[in-house]
């Protein structure tokens, strides 16, 4: 068949379904059963503990009340209808007819309790603001704590899918009781996932019957697509692309992503970049074109911004840093750096200023090695650091600079979240210890914007914020791709990665 490079915009349809037949290699032992490689494999497969849930859903295993689809809408999944009937409260209508794996008929008892689960056991929990959780006949009913307008995008967060909470429970982290199209059937901590059909599902049982999930780096995905182990990739890496393109039995699908890459500054007292100018040169000082092609290889864009422009968040009216030398300068002038001794490298108090990049061991160096160069232009001495666990420095709050890749920008469709985690006050990723009284104003601004208007203006509102103090530097936004061998058919990428299989899969005759 006929190589096809398949790219759709955001703010269109984002649906693509991946037709073909005539492969050369095909990993499945059988007609209903193929072999694939999930965005990231993340031990455990429990909503309620960190970010399981995200398996669950990657997976076709576990399903939420509601969903966001590939048009990044928000649409009824376990739950049929929904209202707000307050400031605080929710009644969302149970879909009736859902059987778990088990057998099990979902009832809005269940759902009361294995939501409750992932609030008393997942440490994100507290994101959700409910203050109660009751039934009432067929419906399940959420007060939540104060007003909190993305409360409704929030229940598609995945530490909420639905488990049945009638079962035992201990042993959820390996075999979970869901809902989905899929039902686990053996769990191999770090190598495999077994998958089966569960044929009691809602919306149909799907045509493939198992589907074997493998721990694939995205660096092998695109080899092991070629060799035949893997018949499905989802986020291979993007150097590694070019050796499929020509491929005529794989296709390569993507859409505009939602995930963006930064490097995190540490804003803490005594450390150098807790001055703002400081780390405004270094933002300047930056070429995103370049920095993107290098990490990319043309499947990334450059951003300046805490939101791809793709989100639709209007990141275009975000007055943010560009490419310039001179303003990167003036910047270090006001910091109070200058070359004083003529060794190239700034100083300020007699001592020259040299800050360290910290990364994991087998990370890419590569835009690092870039960003250094850049910054030596201006005089900034920047060293880079393999280490073999840099989360514990990040935890510590002890580093100048960390490669930040990969944040999930809407990941309940919804931005305010990840603006929460990452910048506010107690945020649970807010590693760089970023403090601003107008930006919680902002995110205060944010739980009563009710209107998509009102909330997208609240949203430019904290990115000037963000963009104006530099507690990061934004520099380029991934594109969703997944390599699909081509007997595999009606697959749709989402740009949300944390969705991925379905029922409608079906393989070419």
């Amino acid at each position: 068949m006929k190589k096809r490079l398949m790219s759709l915009l955001f703010a269109g349809v984002m649906a693509c379904s991946v037709m073909g037949s005539g492969v050369t290699t095909f990993a499945a032992d059988n007609d209903s059963h193929i072999n694939l490689a999930l965005f990231t494999y993340i031990e455990g497969m429990d909503p309620a503990t960190d970010w399981c849930g995200w398996n669950l859903t990657r997976c076709g295993v576990g399903e939420t009340l509601v969903t966001v689809n590939e048009n990044m809408e928000i649409v009824g999944q376990l739950a049929d209808e929904w209202e707000q009937t307050d400031d605080t409260t929710y009644r969302f209508h149970i879909r009736q007819g859902v059987k778990f794996s088990n057998g099990t008929e979902l009832t809005p008892e269940i759902v009361k309790d294995s939501i409750q689960r992932s609030i008393d056991n997942n440490s994100r929990g507290g994101d959700l603001k409910i203050a109660s959780i009751d039934v009432d006949g067929e419906y399940v009913v959420f007060t939540t704590d104060g007003e909190y307008s993305a409360f409704v995008a929030q229940l598609t967060e995945p530490m909420t899918v639905i488990v049945d909470t009638t079962a035992d429970t201990s042993n959820y982290d390996t075999m979970p009781i869901c809902t989905g199209p899929y039902a686990v059937s053996e769990y191999v901590s770090e190598e495999k996932i077994e998958l089966v059909a569960n044929e009691n599902y809602w919306d149909g049982a799907p045509e493939i019957k198992s589907i074997t999930v493998k721990n694939i780096g995205s660096d092998t995905k695109a080899d092991a697509m070629l060799s035949g182990d893997i018949d499905l990739a989802q986020g291979p890496d993007a150097t590694s692309l070019s050796r499929v393109e020509n491929n005529d039995d794989i296709n390569i699908v993507k859409v505009t992503g939602t995930r963006e890459n930064d490097f995190e500054l540490n804003c803490r007292e005594g450390n150098p970049l807790s001055d703002k100018n400081l780390r405004l040169a270094l933002s300047y000082a930056v070429d995103r074109d370049v920095v993107a092609q290098v990490a990319g290889n043309g499947y990334s864009s450059p951003i300046g911004t805490a939101f791809p422009p793709s989100v639709g968040y209007d990141s275009d009216k975000v007055t943010a840093q560009t490419y310039d030398l001179d303003k990167a300068k003036e910047c270090l002038e006001a910091a109070g750096y200058s070359d004083t001794d003529g060794d190239g490298i700034v100083d300020k108090d007699g001592e020259n200023l040299s800050l360290t990049i910290s990364i994991s061991n087998g990370s890419s160096t590569a835009v690092s090695e870039t960003l250094q160069d850049m910054w030596k232009q201006i005089g900034v001495d920047v060293q880079i650091e393999m280490l073999e666990n840099v989360s514990d420095k990040r935890a510590a709050g002890d580093f100048d600079m960390l490669v930040s890749p990969n944040w999930q920008t809407v990941n309940a469709g919804d931005g305010q979240k990840y603006l929460m985690n990452r910048w506010s006050d107690g945020g649970s990723d807010n590693y760089s210890g970023y403090h601003s009284d107008e930006f919680q104003a902002v995110l205060d601004k944010l739980d009563a914007a009710f209107t998509q208007e009102d909330r997208v203006s609240a949203f430019v509102e904290a990115q000037q914020v963000l963009a104006d103090d530099a507690p990061a530097i934004w520099m380029y936004a991934n594109e969703n791709v997944t390599l699909v061998n081509s007997k595999i058919e009606n697959v749709t990428v989402f740009p949300i990665d944390y969705y991925l299989v379905t029922n409608k899969w079906t393989l070419a005759e």
